[in-house]
């Protein structure tokens, strides 16, 4: 009889779901405070109807070489109730035993469904349990199944692609019958919500929502991207089978801005509604518990030195920064070479006016990477400025430019470089002929091991004269600079890199 059946045999069940996440925030240090606090509002808001709360990261949430850095993201995300986190790149800039150890901390879940481990050592054994290709999220008694997915690039951007060289990314073709495998098995263990972390980047997240069923939501990371609100065929695709939606999102980068994604389910499983609310983190508040363990973890930041002036500038990986002009400066002048060179992928932050401290060197530069000096020939040198101008011609901007102490250069928006200086001491130019340069005539360079390496591209990896190593990063020069010269700092924009049409 109708009368005798209940309200809750009639009406459909839906989930109602909240989700906070995050991505690349590269430890940065003036971010997590406030991304403490935006998650502390988030756990606070109670909403009208029964909702399950998630939180997710999608890699990259640490950042370089040094170990202490890396147990900051891991508190981080530890005191901010990260639930998982997709392995990014940068996590792997830790050598295998330092990534391990910071890792015994975390009380997330590591995931990496598309990587292969060789159980040949015992720290790969360790590494292995550690790095989980999936889980099953239990929330107020809704299950959600959690993938994770590490970069197909995963070597190029590695600070040392040695330590890892027994690692097996899976490429994009690999990885794509291999995650529907995963939400098949998942399906058949009646879990209907999938949600899918990768620090893959956009282009690739847009080929699995197309391609893969049964992905309901793709956490993203890796490109940077800042993708607001839901809009069809950008971050909404549907299934040609089913016509079930997948939705994408990412959050820029560095921490500067973070996600609460709101979502209903239909009984099957299935997302009827959503909302992507993309905030800026500057609004909010510093956490004096993030702060806690930043000075437990990190120590007490030292004051170095004060900015008097920088001019207000657009980070970009394609346009000359004037503080960098000034960190390659100092560099050159405490190790008295001709050139110094830095990538821009290497810079994450401006110098800004006002004191400035140890702390935020590691926010602007936060690799930890050993610097090396090294002879270049003009050739060696014209051939990395032209790989770095090739950024300008790719829709993600990678590799970067590079910037120099010692050296100015134009290039054109096409990638194509016209001309190549080098300035020296006294500031007289001497003119490369970029179109046959000088294989024999040498220049001292100090650059990082990561770009000596061969990282990126710049160089080939395998230099003829290597004059030095040393133990420690261009951080600890420009402090040293800072220290020798109380002063207070004024940069400017030289125009040491010409772009034209």
């Amino acid at each position: 009889m109708v009368n005798s059946v209940s309200q809750s045999q009639v009406t459909p069940k839906t989930t109602k779901t909240s989700i906070f996440y995050i991505n690349d925030v590269h430890s940065n240090l003036k971010n997590i405070e406030k991304l403490k606090s935006a998650s502390d509002e988030f756990d606070s808001f109670t909403p009208s109807d029964k909702t399950d709360k998630l939180k997710f990261a999608a890699g990259d949430i640490g950042v370089g070489r040094d170990k202490n850095f890396n147990r900051l993201g891991v508190a981080f995300q530890n005191v901010t109730g990260i639930m998982a986190s997709a392995g990014g790149n940068h996590e792997f800039d830790l050598n295998k035993e330092n990534l391990a150890e910071v890792l015994r901390d975390a009380k997330y879940k590591f995931l990496g469904l598309n990587v292969a481990i060789p159980q040949d050592s015992q720290i790969n054994k360790e590494l292995r349990k550690d790095i989980v290709k999936s889980y099953v999220q239990e929330q107020n008694g809704t299950k959600y199944g959690v993938i994770g997915l590490l970069p197909a690039n995963f070597n190029f951007h590695l600070t040392d692609p040695a330590q890892y060289k027994d690692f097996e990314i899976l490429s994009v073709e690999k990885t794509i019958p291999l995650l529907q495998k995963e939400i098949d098995n998942l399906k058949e263990q009646g879990v209907d919500k999938v949600i899918v972390l990768s620090h893959e980047g956009y282009s690739t997240d847009v080929q699995m929502a197309k391609s893969v069923e049964g992905i309901d939501v793709i956490i993203g990371g890796h490109t940077h991207d800042l993708i607001k609100g839901v809009e069809e065929g950008k971050n909404l695709f549907y299934s040609k089978k089913t016509g079930e939606p997948t939705i994408i999102t990412q959050a820029g980068k560095n921490g500067d801005y973070f996600g609460v994604l709101n979502l209903e389910f239909n009984d099957k499983g299935v997302i009827t509604k959503a909302q992507n609310n993309v905030e800026k983190t500057e609004g909010f508040s510093k956490s004096l518990i993030m702060r806690y363990f930043m000075d437990k973890i990190l120590g007490k930041p030292e004051k170095l030195g004060t900015v008097k002036f920088a001019p207000k500038h657009l980070h970009t990986l394609i346009d000359e920064n004037p503080g960098v002009n000034f960190l390659a400066d100092a560099e050159r002048k405490e190790l008295g070479v001709d050139i110094t060179m830095i990538n821009a992928g290497n810079i994450r932050a401006n110098l800004e006016e006002g004191a400035i401290t140890d702390r935020d060197l590691k926010i602007i530069t936060p690799f930890d990477n050993k610097l090396w000096i090294v002879k270049l020939t003009e050739k060696e040198l014209v051939d990395a400025i032209t790989a770095g101008a090739k950024s300008l011609t790719r829709i993600d901007n990678t590799p970067g430019i590079l910037q120099f102490s010692g050296v100015n250069y134009t290039m054109s928006k096409s990638g194509e470089v016209k001309a190549v200086s080098i300035i020296d001491k006294e500031g007289k130019e001497t003119k490369i002929d970029v179109k046959n340069p000088s294989t024999s005539k040498t220049y001292r360079v100090a650059v990082d091991d990561f770009i000596a390496k061969g990282g990126n591209g710049y160089l080939s990896g395998n230099l003829d004269s290597v004059e030095a190593k040393f133990d420690f990063d261009k951080n600890k020069l420009i402090a040293d600079y800072l220290k020798k010269h109380p002063e207070p700092i004024e940069v400017s924009l030289e125009k040491r890199i010409t772009i034209v049409d």
